[in-house]
């Protein structure tokens, strides 16, 4: 059985009401329409029932059809609306659609054909608009799940090294003392990403954001990498002198660790190498990532960070296309960019920007002290 459509048309100018529901009843004939003369009844209505699109006039006494469009959203999140104006201001369509507003539509183009099209719309926009975020909250829950699940078999690994390597005597394969010792470190550090990747990913909450030394998160990483380098024959470079950047540790590993073993993986190289280049900068530090891989066409380089996208065929090149995009938005969420620059065969670059860390930023913030400073203080 078809769905009898329930439209309410509010207007305070009675017969421009009158001619909206000529027009939405020959567009819509099966529809059940009612009407409001000011915003107020127009509230009280949606109170008492549902209705599958409100159009209303912009021009209203006391309340404008925008502020009404947004009291009914607030009453009724997935409402559709349009909005109807004698203005005709593309900037008025704008305003509106950007403060959720369905669709627009000047009275001068008002015919049963176009009408039916903004109704349309509108009925459709708000429906997928639902239908999304039912999606996201699923998808949210399950992902929480998820990481809530990883965290058992985790504190296990953690749990048991301990004990095999406490069961060790002191002198007897100190090789295999290391060995667990990594194993309990490495599953400590993924218990720490599985936490702040279920905040910030999942839940959208942003990460909180302290000072960190960019030595400790690449000496992690080193040693974390070291099998892997092994195996690929692959060369880090890392300066001497590293800076203390703001942002969260956890996270950061992440993204310098998917940075370098994307420039080690898709590499042809007999050498793979990855070096990190630092840059003091006003308020910040940039690093750059660089390595001598197969590098990217520059068409490619922006559509790299969008997720699932692929370069080449998992034959060739196995990854999940979502590296990227999770370490693009892992340094948006502690306050920083990153962009790329490649090209064919001559490998690619990966600039991070980061904040100064706060320390840092108070002391370049404080004047030098002058030689009339320094003499009157008797240094």
């Amino acid at each position: 059985m078809t769905h009898r459509k329930c439209l309410l048309v509010v207007d305070d100018n009675e017969i421009e009401r009158r001619l909206m529901a000529a027009a939405l009843s020959e567009a819509f004939p099966d529809a059940e329409m009612e009407d409001a003369s000011d915003p107020l009844e127009a509230k009280a209505l949606c109170e008492a029932r549902s209705y599958d699109c409100v159009l209303m006039d912009y021009d209203m006494p006391g309340m404008n059809g925008l502020m009404l469009a947004q009291a009914l959203k607030a009453m009724h999140c997935y409402l559709p609306t349009v909005l109807m104006t004698s203005f005709g201001d593309e900037m008025l369509a704008a305003e509106a659609l950007r403060n959720g507003v369905s669709d627009y539509i000047p009275k001068s183009r008002i015919t049963p054909d176009s009408i039916e099209r903004a109704v349309t719309r509108a009925i459709h926009a708000s429906s997928q608009a639902r239908l999304i975020d039912e999606q996201r909250e699923d998808l949210q829950n399950f992902a929480y799940a998820l990481a809530h699940d990883f965290k058992q078999p985790i504190r296990q690994i953690t749990t048991f090294s301990d004990l095999v390597r406490e069961g060790l005597a002191e002198n007897q394969d100190e090789e295999l003392r290391g060995h667990l010792k990594f194993l309990g470190d490495a599953a400590v550090r993924l218990a720490r990403l599985v936490d702040v990747m279920s905040q910030y990913t999942l839940l959208n909450r942003a990460p909180t954001l302290l000072d960190i030394r960019l030595e400790d998160v690449l000496d992690d990483l080193r040693l974390t990498l070291a099998p892997y380098l092994a195996e690929r024959g692959g060369e880090i470079v890392i300066p001497e002198q590293l800076p203390v950047i703001l942002g969260d540790e956890a996270l950061m590993t992440q993204v310098f660790q998917n940075l370098i073993v994307n420039g080690l993986h898709y590499n042809k190289s007999k050498s793979p190498r990855v070096e990190l280049i630092v840059k003091q900068q006003d308020r910040g530090w940039t690093i750059a990532v660089k390595d001598n891989g197969i590098g990217i066409e520059q068409r490619f380089v922006t559509e790299i960070f969008d997720p699932l996208i692929r370069l080449h065929t998992a034959k060739e090149y196995s990854g999940t296309g979502l590296g990227l995009t999770l370490a693009r938005k892992a340094i948006h969420a502690q306050k920083g960019t990153i962009w790329c620059e490649s090209e064919p065969g001559k490998g690619s670059t990966f600039f991070v920007r980061a904040p100064a860390g706060v320390a840092e930023r108070v002391r370049r913030s404080r004047p030098e002290p002058t030689a009339q400073a320094l003499a009157s203080s008797g240094a």
